[in-house]
């Protein structure tokens, strides 16, 4: 009977009944598919015992006012509707799923630049130990660069074509990273190979850049790398997350068949891995655009600016509303 309370109480809160907002506080909109479907199994048990006609009414009306409610946004028509209906899903539902999910981000992060952190330590104090933990070709082809590079001159690595060629490159880019993307999201289907595309982006992050600081060029190839990389890196381990949730579905059914499971864990994958794609196409038009052309003081606002705006939507968006999802 829990469920229907809870159900009751969230639908009470939708309504803007005040005594019912602080008791629905602990309750997501998300959850009222999920309600929803507990109080039609309800209702489907009353009406075969038809015991308690006041119980089975008022499950009744529950039930009628949360179909009502689930069903509404089917019923409208348009682009208009639409396009709130993925603003809504995008801005309010997908950081929600965000912060329940702090735990696998957490893990994710932790690794990544955690290994990048110790890498770059130990090729600042070693320069040999850089082919050990990066492809010893990648390593010489950055030796080389550096070496290249003028006095004086700014270390660009890679991100040496010219303004011209950045709308062609950037289509390339958008189109490399989404397909990484979704690799990071099937890897975390096998966990060991998430944890290892992880550990080799971060050892690659950590010694890239430390070798580029046995030159001076460590802050140079810094604000190039993170001007598109706050975006590119953060999607990517979010794409991974998405993929670990189903894992779990699988793994933890917990009351569920696993395929029951696996449907209700979908959702909670497609909301973070549906931000994946504008995010990288964001980052995709600041690699091409930004981070090869612009100043040291522009692609250092930009990578601030794009993170904190990247930390306002995961940690605000969707408090404070008590809108359904559709």
């Amino acid at each position: 009977m829990q469920h229907l309370r809870d159900l009751q109480v969230l639908l009470l809160a939708l309504r803007g009944a005040r005594r019912a907002r602080s008791a629905a506080a602990r309750l997501d909109p998300a959850e009222l598919p999920r309600l929803y479907r507990h109080a039609c199994t309800a209702l489907a048990r009353l009406e075969a015992r038809a015991d308690d006609p006041h119980l089975l009414a008022e499950v009744r009306r529950l039930v009628g006012e949360a179909h009502g409610l689930q069903y509404r946004a089917a019923e409208r028509r348009g682009v208009l509707a639409t396009a709130a209906a993925a603003w809504t899903f995008l801005l309010e539902e997908a950081p929600r799923t965000i912060r329940r999910e702090w735990r696998l981000l957490a893990l994710s992060f932790g690794l990544v630049y955690g290994l990048a952190c110790l890498s770059f330590a130990a090729v600042r104090n070693d320069l040999d130990l850089a082919p050990t933990l990066l492809h010893p070709a990648m390593v010489e082809a950055e030796i080389h660069q550096l070496q290249e590079t003028a006095d004086g001159e700014p270390f660009r690595g890679n991100f040496t074509f010219g303004l011209g060629e950045s709308p062609q490159t950037a289509g390339w880019i958008m189109l490399h990273n989404m397909l990484v993307g979704v690799a990071f999201f099937v890897s975390a289907l096998f966990p060991p190979l998430y944890l290892l595309l992880l550990a080799t982006n971060g050892l690659m992050l950590g010694t890239y850049t430390a070798v580029a600081g046995h030159w001076g060029q460590a802050g140079a190839i810094s604000s190039i790398l993170w001007c598109h990389g706050v975006l590119e890196i953060q999607a990517l381990c979010l794409a991974g997350c998405a993929g670990l949730a189903l894992v779990r579905a699988w793994i933890r059914p917990g009351p569920w068949s696993r395929s029951h499971a696996l449907r209700l864990e979908s959702q909670t994958a497609w909301r973070m891995l549906a931000p994946v794609f504008p995010m990288l196409f964001a980052a995709g038009l600041i690699e091409a655009f930004v981070s090869p052309h612009a100043p040291f003081a522009a692609r250092i606002a930009t990578a601030i600016g794009t993170g904190l705006l990247l930390l306002g939507w995961a940690l605000l968006g969707g408090r404070g509303r008590q809108a359904l999802v559709s």
